[in-house]
């Protein structure tokens, strides 16, 4: 702890000799365990449980269940803004997937290398990606087998 109290002195110093200063407004601190507060500038720096990083949600518990409600809500506009193309009989299924994946996907899946994912964050992706391809093909969840199996 003297350590990081030393680091952001050092880092103050530093700055205010090219003149700059530390906004500890603007400042937030994520710790995991047990921590003492910091400070800068005179003033307490914040502690928060989360915080977003370039586009990603990170706890302090470590968990990703805010980042993969975040990303299906993306992908989820996303997908919205292809339902034309998707309701489209000009457009081929193979044009569609591509587009599927390209898009939506990737929107999906941004920066899930870094979850921890367990199974209820599959609950949550899994029918998400099962109610898009739905779409694509064009069979309700309230059809029976018949239109999946014709087609």
């Amino acid at each position: 702890m003297e350590k990081l109290h030393e680091l952001t002195t050092a880092v103050e110093q530093e700055a205010s000799e090219v003149g700059l200063r530390m906004n500890s407004d603007k400042c937030r601190v994520m710790v995991s365990g047990d921590w003492e507060s910091i400070n800068a500038s005179g003033a307490t720096i914040e502690t928060v449980e989360d915080f977003c990083c370039l586009s990603s949600y990170i706890s302090s518990t470590g968990n990703c269940d805010r980042d993969v409600r975040v990303r299906v809500g993306k992908a989820t506009a996303v997908f919205s803004k292809l339902s034309k193309i998707c309701k489209s009989n000009k457009i081929s299924l193979s044009v569609k997937t591509r587009l599927y994946e390209a898009l939506v996907l990737s929107t999906l899946l941004y920066s899930a290398e870094l979850w921890p994912v367990s199974v209820t964050q599959m609950k949550k992706l899994e029918p998400a990606h099962h109610r898009w391809q739905r779409s694509i093909l064009g069979i309700s969840w309230k059809d029976n087998g018949d239109k999946v199996r014709k087609s």
